[in-house]
């Protein structure tokens, strides 16, 4: 399969997580935020590992009524290959949809440094770790709480989470408090209300 046709089938695969991450009759509006990862080649195990943290997320955050008590939260995850030329590309077309008001990415240092001055061009929010997860073990143990390896787990099929599942997921939902403050705080959350609640949540 062409790598173009990857890019429409990852596509096709955000919309179906979109509606498994939102409440089919619900009134009331959503917000998004983005996932850039490798979803096919080498890194295709660290970009569904990822995934399965922030989905866990937003699911979470969705149970507990959503964002500002006004909003639910979609999920839009795209394939970048971990590559900068296809991160670029994706960063692109996260801008387009307004709805999304912050991205998860750059896994490897330098996807990670072609990327972040896009995001910062484009003005979304961008949470990115500062390490290069395609490194390998890091060697340092990561503490994982029982609860969320449960609940990972019953997303993944049963994988359990490694650092970079952890990172992706307290990351996630510390991106999803910056939008609850910025809905509280202007009624409807923007990139620029998110990025001033995410300095806040440092």
């Amino acid at each position: 399969m062409s790598r173009g046709a990857y890019h429409v089938l990852h596509v096709v695969c955000g919309v179906v997580l979109l509606a498994a991450c939102s409440f089919p009759g619900s009134v009331k509006p959503t917000v998004k935020v983005g996932l850039s990862a490798p979803f096919e080649g080498r890194y295709r195990d660290l970009g569904y590992e990822a995934l399965y943290a922030v989905r866990l997320s937003v699911q979470q955050r969705n149970e507990a009524g959503g964002v500002g008590g006004r909003y639910w939260v979609e999920l839009v995850a795209l394939n970048d290959f971990n590559e900068p030329e296809d991160a670029l590309v994706q960063a692109r077309k996260m801008a387009v949809d307004h709805g999304v008001l912050g991205v998860l990415g750059g896994w490897s240092e330098e996807t990670a440094v072609a990327v972040a001055p896009e995001y910062e061009r484009l003005g979304i929010p961008f949470l990115t770790a500062e390490m290069d997860w395609t490194a390998g073990d890091s060697g340092q143990p990561v503490p994982v709480d029982p609860q969320f390896a449960v609940n990972y787990k019953a997303l993944s099929g049963g994988a359990p989470p490694g650092p970079a599942a952890v990172w992706a997921y307290f990351e996630a939902s510390r991106l999803l408090d910056a939008i609850d403050a910025a809905t509280r705080a202007e009624g409807q959350p923007t990139r620029a209300g998110v990025l001033v609640a995410l300095t806040v949540l440092r």
